[in-house]
């Protein structure tokens, strides 16, 4: 889906340098960049940084009663609501439930401190020591699917966690008791990263390569919590940017049909 949207809330920024015109990569909300996505680089680190903290980024009036209740398919009327949100580009789509894990830095199943240190080493970050999003978020299943290459998928919040509505979490929880898949909506990025060097140079890893899945979400904040605090199932739309990654369109579409 190619996407125009001139009102869009949302857009994709870059900064660079002489050297390199684009290198840092980021999220802006009304011209404000709210989160720093990574950079170019292929042999760089798989990163995402909070640099501000959000309000809503969906204005309320438009939450739609079909993605309270949950989608089965991708439904036109809810793409054209959303395309007014989403920053123009090329999209490809995917719905797909989830089972969403609460992740906070530096523990047991923080990414950063764990298999992104054993590709890496435990010096990534800036300061030589690990690197920190600046934010807790969620996990899904990571799965690995050939000899060296394993993916990961991470559902990033853009809205605050401070911010949220214990009410309204409380509403999707006693939903998904009741049997039901609320719908949540990302925009979303594949980076694919690869490390030129290993920690240690004896010992070559089993996993090299890591399909990083960053799902910036957009709408369906209250929805993720209550799924992660139910150890229960939701359902998530996915605008995949397909320029906008370190990862081609190819790629995309073989991640997409391993995800079905």
């Amino acid at each position: 889906m190619k996407i125009q949207s001139e009102n869009s809330p949302l857009n994709f920024e870059t900064t660079g340098d002489s050297s390199w015109k684009i290198w840092d990569r980021f999220i802006s909300v009304n011209g404000e960049n709210i989160y720093h996505i990574g950079n170019i680089c292929g042999t760089c680190i798989f990163f995402f940084e909070k640099l501000k903290d959000k309000d809503k980024i969906v204005n309320p009036r438009i939450e739609i009663d079909k993605l309270n209740n949950g989608i089965t398919s991708i439904d036109s009327n809810v793409i054209e609501i959303f395309k007014k949100l989403i920053p123009s580009g090329d999209y490809e789509l995917n719905l797909r439930t989830i089972r969403p894990r609460y992740i906070n830095f530096g523990k047991d199943e923080d990414y950063f401190a764990n298999e992104q240190v054993e590709l890496w080493g435990d010096n990534c970050g800036n300061d030589g020591d690990l690197f920190s999003p600046r934010t807790n978020y969620y996990r899904g299943i990571n799965e690995k699917f050939s000899e060296n290459k394993e993916y990961f998928d991470f559902y990033i919040p853009l809205t605050s966690l401070d911010l949220l509505d214990s009410n309204r979490v409380n509403f999707y929880k006693n939903e998904i008791l009741s049997g039901k898949k609320p719908t949540a909506v990302s925009l979303t990025v594949l980076d694919i990263k690869e490390p030129s060097t290993y920690p240690d140079e004896d010992t070559f890893p089993e996993i090299t390569q890591h399909w990083c899945i960053a799902n910036y979400l957009i709408d369906g904040h209250h929805k993720i919590k209550a799924a992660a605090e139910l150890n229960a199932e939701i359902t998530l739309l996915a605008f995949f940017a397909t320029d906008k990654g370190v990862s081609t369109e190819d790629e995309i579409k073989e991640l997409l049909n391993r995800l079905e």
